[in-house]
């Protein structure tokens, strides 16, 4: 007799599930539901798998895509690791202004005129050169105006701001460390109340107990104050948009004419009339100013008629 309903259950269960194993011609009995489920899954799974790999790659061993994936990484992290890459990186970071202008060069000074030369019109080819021409000698007049003029304010600022850095990390340390605040402080150059202000509050948190609060606070504080230098850094870009923009329109033809060897074309003079043709068109005109006048008088005597 069984102890319990339960025992009695399962062995009814697994009784109806050896007599239905037997009749589809298996010898092996899963006695676990739970263990069938999971190793007819993990067939159906390799099943799938296999078919994906015939079907995407033949025979397929799984080389190709990762040799893909190597391939895409690989280059990426070639770009990243270059020279140029860093270079341009770093000239970005301490000149945003020039890095800008230097951008607006390689569009307009290669991509731009290398599209309006693909563009269709043999007629108009000296036309395209000389757009191609006006687009190079902008792109390259605003990266020279842009880096002469922005990059001495750029050092000034980076000066500015390391200086404040060194100060005052220097007290950071010297309070992390459990030594005098002012222990080997170099002293500050400049003197900005914005900037003590915003360090200050920064030290003021290092000497508190660390919680989450203060950590956001301390971030809070260093973002604004790198929001602060590259706002110090546009200044020289709203001053020098309009004076480089004149500048750009007067030098444009000289750049044109000595370097390029490129001169817009003179418009055609409009051939002058000779004395008949003027006197023609004054009949001609006086033609058209009667057969007007006729034409409403008639339409008066109508409407007249009409009325009657």
């Amino acid at each position: 007799m069984y102890k319990t309903l339960t025992e009695w259950w399962d062995m009814k269960i697994n009784a109806i599930n050896y007599n239905t194993t037997l009749q589809q011609g298996s010898s092996a009995v899963f006695k676990d539901p739970h263990n069938f489920k999971e190793k007819e899954r993990a067939g159906l799974y390799g099943k799938s798998v296999k078919e994906d790999k015939n079907k995407f790659s033949g025979n397929f061993t799984g080389k190709s895509e990762v040799a893909a994936s190597v391939i895409k990484t690989g280059v990426v992290d070639k770009i990243f690791a270059s020279k140029p890459y860093n270079w341009l990186t770093g000239f970005a970071e301490d000149h945003n202004i020039a890095a800008s202008a230097f951008i607006a060069l390689i569009l307009a000074g290669i991509l731009r005129p290398a599209t309006i030369m693909a563009l269709p019109g043999k007629k108009d080819k000296e036309d395209k050169i000389y757009a191609s021409g006006h687009s190079m000698a902008s792109g390259l007049i605003g990266f020279v105006a842009s880096t002469i003029v922005t990059s001495p304010w750029d050092q000034g600022v980076k000066n500015v701001m390391d200086d404040y850095k060194n100060h005052y990390d220097k007290m950071i340390e010297n309070i992390k460390a459990g030594k005098d605040i002012n222990a080997d402080v170099p002293p500050l150059k400049h003197k900005f109340k914005l900037l003590d202000k915003k360090y200050g509050r920064i030290v003021e948190l290092e000497k508190m107990v660390a919680d989450k609060a203060a950590k956001i606070e301390k971030k809070a504080l260093r973002a604004q104050i790198d929001a602060m230098q590259l706002s110090m850094k546009n200044i020289t870009e709203w001053v020098i948009a309009i004076p480089r923009s004149i500048l750009t329109i007067a030098l444009i033809p000289p750049i044109l004419k000595y370097v390029f060897g490129l001169e817009k074309k003179k418009s055609e003079p409009k051939p002058q009339q000779t004395e008949a043709q003027s006197v023609n068109q004054e009949q001609n005109v006086k033609k058209s100013h009667l057969g007007m006048e006729n034409f409403i008088h008639k339409s008066n005597a109508d409407m007249k008629g009409g009325a009657n």
